[in-house]
């Protein structure tokens, strides 16, 4: 009688894992899906200052400032320190560089850009984009890059 018990509960117990869905699998960075967006490049000056995610950085290093609908009102803001990877699509005021990309870190904040979607380049960032072109503005792409950085 045990023996029958036994082997009714184990096939009622396989069952039963069987039903179960199959676990939800994480893609890599590289291919899972990235949300793209698009946006006018612009150029600020560190000066200086402290950027509002409350560090100082020279104008050659690769950082930006992202628009306040990105970094909300919080200190510090949302996304200081992730990287982001930006790609000069074009100019409309003769600033060269179409396709040139660069990876940068988020260390401050754009309240001026002209929309949502639009990053402030520091001189280094600006001239990876448009290979020392004057100052002016650009189209971008750009996205997040993971957590991790990787992009």
């Amino acid at each position: 009688m045990f023996a029958k018990t036994a082997v009714v509960l184990l096939a009622a117990a396989a069952g039963l894992v069987s039903a179960l869905p199959e676990p939800t699998r994480v893609r890599s960075a590289p291919e899972a899906k990235r949300t793209e967006h698009f946006g006018i490049g612009t150029v600020y000056d560190q000066m200086g200052a402290f950027g509002s995610c409350g560090e100082k950085h020279s104008d050659d290093e690769l950082i930006v400032a992202l628009t306040p609908s990105w970094q909300g009102n919080g200190f510090p803001p949302k996304y200081c320190g992730r990287k982001v990877f930006i790609q000069n699509t074009g100019s409309n005021d003769g600033v060269g560089g179409a396709g040139r990309t660069v990876i940068a870190t988020v260390k401050d904040t754009c309240p001026g850009c002209p929309t949502p979607d639009s990053i402030d380049l520091s001189h280094g960032a600006w001239n990876q984009l448009t290979n020392f072109a004057p100052f002016g503005t650009i189209n971008i792409e750009w996205h997040f890059c993971n957590e991790n950085g990787q992009c």
